[in-house]
Order: C-alpha cells, then structure tokens, then sequence
C-alpha cells in the first residue's frame, strides 16, 4: 500500500487511485495486506512459466510516505522480480518539483536559504544546505530561452563652457566596444533635452540596458521614452563614491569597516575587511581602557598603515593588468540581504 505520511493535514494530496500510475493499475491492485502488485502474477522473463508471489521490497521517503511492492519468483528457475515502481518515483519527483518552484519564488523575492528552511518546517522540513543544492539544481535544469539583442549604453554629462558660455555635454557609450554613440553640446540638460537626445540616437522599439549617474530624474525619463524595454543601472562608481561619502574622512576602525562592508556589495573587498576586522577587535580593547591619548595615536598609526595596505593592493592590480572584482548579482545581493538581517537585529536589539 502506499501510506502518506500527515506532515501537514491541510495538505490535500492526489487520491491515489487515480493518480497517474501510467500503465501499471493495468491489471494491478492492492492486496488485502497492502501490498500493490499483478492480479494475475507475470510470466517468467527466462523460461515463460508463471510466476509465484514472493512477499514484498519496501521502499519509503521520510516525511512522504512508504510503499509496498510486489515480489515473485520463478518456482522453475527461481529468477525474481518485482512489480514496476516508476510511479512511486513519479509521484516523488512531482513533489519535489514542486518544492523546487516554491525555493525559485522564494529566493526571487530575496528570501534567505534560513528563512526559506524555516518556512518550510510548515511544510515538508529541509534544511538551508538541502535547500540550496536542490535550488542549485533545478536552476542549472532550467531551459533559458536565447539571450535577446539587449543594446547595453552607458550616459554621461559633462559641464563645459564654449566662449565663456555654459554648455552640456551629452555622451552615449557602446558598452560592448567602449565607442561614443553620440557625444553633442547643448544648452539645457532639461529632461526634454535629454529625451530628444535618446530619441535622436536610440531605437525606442529595441530593448535596452542604460547606465546613468544617480540623478533621480532618469527613471521617469527613460520610462517615458523606452517604457518597459529599459533596464536602468545605477553606475557602480557613483554608488561607490555615495557609500563613502556618508563616511567622515576621520573614521575609526568601527565605521571604516562598515564603510568597506556596504563598498564590498558592488565589489570584493575581502581582504580589506579581514584586516579591519582584526584592527577592530583591537580597538574595542583599547576603548574599553578609557585612554584617550593612547586611543587617538593607536588609530592614527593603524589607519596609516590601512592606507598603505590599499595602495599596494592598487599598485599589485596594476602590474597584473587587473580590475576590482566586480561581484555578481546574485552575491551582490545574498550580501545586502545579510546587512539588512545585520541592521533589523541591532535595531531590535537596542529596542529591547
């Protein structure tokens, strides 16, 4: 038989007699003891003698359920075998698929792998690593359909004066090949201007991937001109600069650490932040010892020294002809979502 296991009760699992066994209810039943198996017993697959009922294999999945199949064996030849299990695997892999699509739209409306595991506690129990391999998985077995042509372009002003008088320097860049699309003065870089810019220049029919600076008037601009074909970036540069600039120039060790956590979101500050963290352990030592002087002359050496860190890392890139790592989308974003959780628990925390 199969028994389901009640790991929800509000579930409402498929009645099994008519759940899609394909051809195996084709002359198969359930005994009287629960066992699922031919109502005629099958023929030999060697000598073609009729075979003999031979008790049963047992095959479960904890929190799902168990079921019994039939075995038999040739009273001539004593070959074995058993009754056809593909829709008990059927019946797995549905539910499985199904939770796959439950990890997909969790995880697409930024749900920690800990917060999806505790959800499905409700469920049917799995834990974070599971979760993941299974996610994982499923992702890697999804039929992407073709990238489409996405023209990539990045936006650029520029304030200059031409005899004296004030201009504007609208640039379009190909990001694919680094070349200007367009680069013209004009008089305003009102948001008229600059639409009739992006009109002259792009195809509004196309679908698109612009990168601005952070002014805040470029997504109703872009909107309006290429409506949903556009996909608007903020520049990594501006918002790294808009990190640090909520930083005083003379930070502990405390905010120079956060400052590099929320600049490693965008790109790999690993070492940079393993270094800080063991100067911050020290600092909190020294804070605690209610010596101001020792305190200031401690941090000025030890943020000179960060200083110089950062400078042969820069110059170490330069020789290998290397960038910053820039982070992808999906660790940029795991990273943010654990500075929020960080942030809401110290909150509640100085609440409590």
């Amino acid at each position: 038989m199969i028994a389901l296991s009640q790991t929800i009760p509000e579930v409402a699992y498929p009645d099994l007699s008519t759940f899609r066994f394909g051809g195996c209810l084709n002359g198969a039943a359930f005994t009287n003891d629960g066992i699922f198996r031919s109502i005629i017993p099958p023929l030999c697959p060697k000598c073609g003698v009729m075979m003999n009922r031979n008790g049963y294999n047992t095959y479960g999945k904890k929190y799902i359920g168990s079921i019994k199949m039939g075995r038999y064996i040739c009273p001539i030849c004593k070959e074995s075998c058993e009754e056809d299990r593909s829709f008990w695997e059927e019946l797995k892999g549905n539910l499985f698929g199904s939770m796959d699509a439950i990890y997909q739209q969790l995880r697409f409306y930024h749900v920690s792998y800990a917060g999806i595991s505790k959800t499905m506690e409700l469920i049917f129990p799995r834990g974070k690593s599971t979760i993941w391999n299974a996610f994982t998985e499923s992702v890697e077995k999804t039929c992407i359909p073709p990238v489409q042509d996405i023209q990539i372009v990045h936006y650029d002003e520029q304030h200059s004066q031409t005899s004296g008088i004030q201009k504007y320097r609208l640039t379009l860049l190909d990001d694919a090949t680094g070349r200007p699309i367009a680069d013209e003065l004009y008089d305003s870089k009102d948001s008229e201007t600059i639409k009739a810019f992006f009109a002259k220049h792009l195809d509004p029919n196309r679908c698109i991937f612009i990168v601005t600076d952070l002014a805040s008037g470029y997504p109703g601009i872009l909107y309006d001109i290429f409506g949903d074909n556009v996909t608007h970036q903020l520049c990594l540069l501006h918002l790294n600069k808009l990190i640090a600039g909520n930083f005083p120039r003379n930070a502990t060790i405390e905010q120079e650490l956060m400052k590099y956590r929320m600049l490693n979101i965008f790109y790999n500050r690993d070492a940079e932040i393993k270094m800080l963290e063991e100067m911050a352990v020290e600092e909190e030592r020294l804070i605690g010892q209610n010596d101001q002087k020792k305190y200031e002359a401690w941090l000025k050496e030890k943020i000179a020294a960060f200083r110089i860190f950062l400078h042969d890392q820069e110059l170490s890139r330069r020789r290998k002809e290397e960038n910053l790592e820039q982070r992808s989308y999906q660790e940029a974003l795991e990273i943010f979502t654990a500075l929020m959780a960080e942030l809401v628990s110290c909150q509640l925390s100085s609440v409590g």
